[in-house]
């Protein structure tokens, strides 16, 4: 059995991992989660670098997943293969909320003419299990497995809003938030408000705070006995609504499908 580098020694002592902690298949997923839309291609080098993995681990990695048929290569660079979805559509295949949600996100989309997208909260981060397009072409469209940031965006805060108190203040102890527009809010006390303010209407409203141009709407999901579990989201441009406009046009239509869903998500 291959020993460990020290590195790796230490990271996992330090993250509590025991001995059944399969160290090969992790930097697998490492490797898969360094593709992205900006890094569709990469070389061995571009891998390693972004995994921050020595180059044989990231060779071993790309070689197993090119044999499996979940990346291929030009003989230089890497991508990943459309078989890749298999292991996003096993976790959509088998989560109730994704195969409920989809149909009241297509519902939304025909009903207030905006493109919807439900998603959940990991870690830092939104992350989006359905979808539906709609109106004219959008450079914002939500794709499945599409991250975000939750603090400054519609859904990231409706769900936050849900929080108990004490795993709201932790949650944002650990928060690093950056600007992503002039609208952005990064003071933390100031979120922590609008989080809080957010608990008591019932919904969420940002204005270009996560990508100029557009405002977004969004309600907390709840499953059958009250847990909120993901967020129901429209996203508006700024031509095409007001903030005002957008909570008065959207939000009903939001809560009354958010409502409607809990009883179906066991």
């Amino acid at each position: 059995m291959a020993r460990l580098r020290a590195a790796d020694a230490e990271r996992r002592a330090a993250s509590g991992y025991g001995p059944d902690f399969l160290e090969a298949f992790a930097r697998g997923l490492r490797v898969i989660g360094a593709f992205s839309r900006e890094r569709s291609h990469m070389t061995l080098s571009d891998v390693a670098r972004a995994t921050d993995l020595p180059k044989p681990s990231v060779r071993r990695a790309l070689y197993t997943l090119s044999c499996l048929g979940f990346a291929a290569s030009d003989g230089r660079s890497f991508r990943l293969t459309p078989r890749i979805m298999e292991l996003a559509s096993a976790y959509l295949g088998s989560n109730m909320v994704s195969t409920v949600v989809q149909p009241a996100c297509e519902r939304l989309a025909e009903l207030t003419e905006q493109s919807c997208f439900a998603a959940v909260l990991d870690g830092h981060d939104i992350m989006v299990i359905a979808h539906s397009m709609h109106g004219r072409p959008d450079v914002l469209a939500p794709t499945i497995g599409l991250r975000r940031p939750a603090f400054n965006t519609a859904a990231g805060r409706a769900i936050l809003s849900q929080m108990p108190e004490q795993a709201l203040d932790t949650w944002l102890d650990t928060l690093e938030p950056k600007g992503a527009t002039d609208f952005t809010v990064t003071d933390k006390r100031a979120l922590k408000a609008e989080i809080v303010h957010i608990r008591k209407e019932g919904f969420a409203i940002t204005a270009q705070e996560w990508r100029r141009g557009y405002h977004a709407a969004a309600v907390p999901v709840r499953r059958y006995d009250g847990v909120t579990i993901a967020a129901l989201c429209t996203a508006v441009w700024v031509e095409d609504s007001s903030v005002d406009s957008a909570a008065e046009r959207h939000v009903p239509a939001l809560l009354a499908e958010a409502e409607s869903l809990q009883p179906q998500l066991l």
